[in-house]
């Protein structure tokens, strides 16, 4: 008993040291400055965060307001984190040109699924990856994308007319495939109608990643790969991740017979002379199919890019593309199902953009004059953020405006719940106001899409396919909300979504038709339209 009692009087003096030491760090003293607490030796603040992962985003606002509404400092385990909430302090994080790691328990989190994607990727395989992307994505593109989102709204309409006017619908159920399909046309060059199978494995599949990846983030012991390996969420994952990357492979397969016949054409259309490589990637080029672009890409020894290379990006573009802009338009739809006056000065809008021809789709013209169904999304996003937070693994010292210094090595997170709801930048930010986005904002206020080297490469595209969809969706029906018992219970993963889904219920508009009358007057060249509802 006396040796048992010496070991343990000896690890705990070991573990007092050891936070001794850990607060008289450089690192530490320059933490010390912004408020928040030690937390307890070796696990710091983990206790306080809790085990429910879902739960998180809550304790983390809790702590913004108990912290005076500002920048704040956590420890979690042998990590140092600041959650960035101020709009200055978030530009200089998300501008700066060097410090561009992503924090490590968050690529640890996504790696299993999307390995080393240009989401979680460094240095010179994330500049070339970007690269390669960014003619898909160009605004050049933007119309072709428009008329993808047209073509597919009829499909919508006739699965979400067998609701109009009966119960509720899970707009997240037909949305998901509607925006996958969409996406795989667009982006991956391949005609998948998942939106005829919503039960289809990989919208279930997709749908676990968010949890899992939230519970991998914030669940500490899931670093211990012995122990993880042997519990029923790691095989939970792995079929996950099958099912995802077996996806992803047949994209690549099915693509990949296409472009094999489109080069075979080229050169049975072209002579010796010419440069055939050259010809193919100048067509490739003008069809902006980004997976056409992956497929010929090349290793820096000259060497064709990998399948398995491929199927990581190919893979984390078909999730976050379908599952970001989903959500956030689903949320959209809740917010105006909810704010019925907001939803009439949408369709108003709408009106005047389309005048008598309400069953006309839109352009890429139409879409930038939709100003205030922007300022409705924008304003859904602030209100039920669809990412919660990025951040940054720092490399070296970060200087703050205020002279105060983030050391290296301390994760930077931007905390887009606490920044969203700041007074200073939204006053009355309990309020749903969409008409504060047609107000001056500090140009960090409000980065949905982030900023600076690391932003989203596909905001324009989402831009789009969002106003097209939804320009779509409310001139065909009225929203409404469910009953009382579907409220959404939204959940602030590394994805927002709801638990239960987000029911409406949906009212089909009165659409018009041009039904020409020709009224010949004396002089033969008079004539006139009437206007009749669509039957």
């Amino acid at each position: 008993m006396i040796l048992v009692a010496t070991l343990l009087c000896v690890l705990i003096g070991l573990v007092f040291y050891y936070d001794y030491k850990r607060k008289n760090t450089r690192a530490k003293k320059l933490l010390s400055k912004f408020n928040g607490s030690d937390g307890l030796p070796i696990i710091g603040n983990a206790l306080d965060l809790g085990f429910d992962s879902d739960g998180v985003s809550q304790i983390l606002l809790d702590k913004w307001r108990q912290y005076g509404m500002t920048n704040y400092r956590l420890t979690v385990g042998s990590e140092e984190w600041v959650m960035l909430c101020e709009s200055d302090d978030v530009g200089t994080i998300l501008a700066h040109p060097t410090e561009l790691a992503k924090p490590t328990e968050r690529n640890a989190a996504m790696m299993p699924f999307f390995g080393n994607s240009v989401s979680t990727s460094e240095g010179e395989r994330w500049k070339s990856t970007r690269k390669l992307m960014t003619p898909s994505f160009h605004f050049k593109t933007l119309e072709a994308r428009v008329d993808a989102v047209n073509s597919r709204t009829d499909a919508l309409y006739q699965v979400l007319d067998q609701y109009v006017d009966k119960d509720p619908v899970d707009i997240y159920r037909y949305l998901r495939p509607f925006m996958f399909d969409i996406l795989c046309n667009t982006l991956m060059g391949v005609d998948h109608n998942m939106l005829a199978n919503p039960d289809h494995p990989y919208l279930d599949a997709s749908a676990r990643v968010i949890k899992i990846a939230t519970e991998n983030y914030f669940s500490y012991w899931r670093n211990i790969s012995f122990i993880f390996k042997r519990t029923p969420i790691y095989r939970e994952m792995m079929d996950a991740i099958k099912t995802i990357r077996g996806y992803s492979d047949k994209l690549i397969h099915d693509r990949r017979v296409k472009l094999n016949e489109f080069i075979d054409e080229i050169k049975s259309n072209n002579n010796a002379a010419v440069d055939i490589n050259a010809l193919v990637h100048e067509k490739v080029s003008e069809k902006a199919c980004l997976l056409d672009s992956l497929l010929l890409s090349t290793l820096p020894n000259g060497d064709p890019a990998p399948d398995d290379t491929i199927n990581e990006e190919i893979s984390l573009l078909c999730f976050t593309g379908h599952y970001t802009t989903t959500m956030t338009m689903a949320h959209t739809l809740y917010c105006l199902a909810k704010y019925p006056e907001i939803q009439k000065r949408v369709v108003e809008e709408q009106n005047s953009i389309f005048n008598s021809d309400k069953l006309r789709q839109p352009t890429n013209h139409d879409l930038i004059e939709m100003k205030y169904l922007e300022a409705v999304i924008k304003e859904s996003i602030r209100v039920i953020p669809t990412v919660t937070k990025i951040g940054r693994q720092l490399q070296n010292d970060l200087p703050l405006k205020d002279g105060r210094i983030i050391p290296p090595g301390t994760q930077v997170v931007v905390y887009y719940e606490a920044l969203y709801a700041d007074p200073k930048m939204f006053p009355e930010p309990e309020k749903y106001k969409p008409e504060r986005f047609f107000n001056s904002l500090h140009p960090y206020a409000f980065v949905p899409f982030s900023a600076g080297p690391r932003s989203c490469i596909g905001f324009r595209y989402a831009w789009v396919a969002m106003k097209a969809t939804l320009s779509n969706f409310l001139r065909r029906y009225e929203v409404l909300p469910g009953a009382p018992e579907d409220e959404p219970k939204f959940a602030h993963r590394i994805i927002t979504e709801s638990i239960n889904g987000v029911k409406l219920r949906l009212k089909k508009r009165e659409l018009y038709i041009i039904c020409p009358i020709v009224v010949v007057a004396r002089n033969g060249k008079s004539g006139q339209s009437l206007l009749l509802p669509k039957m």
